[in-house]
């Protein structure tokens, strides 16, 4: 079965959601939503957006996988300090789940299985820069938003 961009992507967010939810043991429910969606959530939900899939040309043996450059936001409204517990904690487990050992893509079968895909690694790349609020100090409604970069690398030909 050849696994293409698309599905590689809903199969990271299904994965997610999964890892996230494990991890918290019940304790909350954050949605992973693909963008775009027309799903607009009250509070924190973590938006996963593709940003650019490509094979790299260099080395020749890395034409045999792709790379898909994902953009992995616990984004939403923090409007109490629930709200901003609910935030840390959803950025805390998406950390855990991140850092892994050997992370790699998985896919669920056609009886609903998950099974990881041979030769695929999921890695992050997290800026020092990044601000999670907009102005800590006000009093007003905050907006959360916490980034970070995935890249996904799969085979472009994935048995079954």
């Amino acid at each position: 079965m050849r696994l293409n961009s698309f599905e590689a992507l809903n199969a990271f967010a299904q994965q997610l959601e999964r890892g996230i939810a494990i991890i918290n043991k019940g304790a909350f429910q954050t949605k992973v939503v693909v963008t775009p969606s027309s799903i607009n959530e009250k509070g924190v939900v973590i938006k996963v957006s593709i940003l650019k899939t490509f094979i790299q040309s260099l080395p020749p043996a890395a034409r045999s996988s792709r790379m898909l450059r994902v953009r992995v936001s616990v984004a939403g409204a923090a409007g109490s300090m629930t709200g901003l517990q609910h935030a840390l904690e959803a950025i805390e487990a998406l950390d855990r789940y991140l850092v892994s050992p050997d992370l790699r893509l998985e896919v669920t079968d056609k009886e609903g299985r998950v099974r990881g895909v041979p030769n695929s690694r999921i890695i992050q790349e997290i800026s020092p820069e990044d601000s999670f609020m907009d102005s800590p100090d006000s009093i007003s409604m905050q907006d959360v938003q916490d980034d970070r970069i995935v890249t996904i690398t799969i085979p472009e030909e994935v048995e079954e």
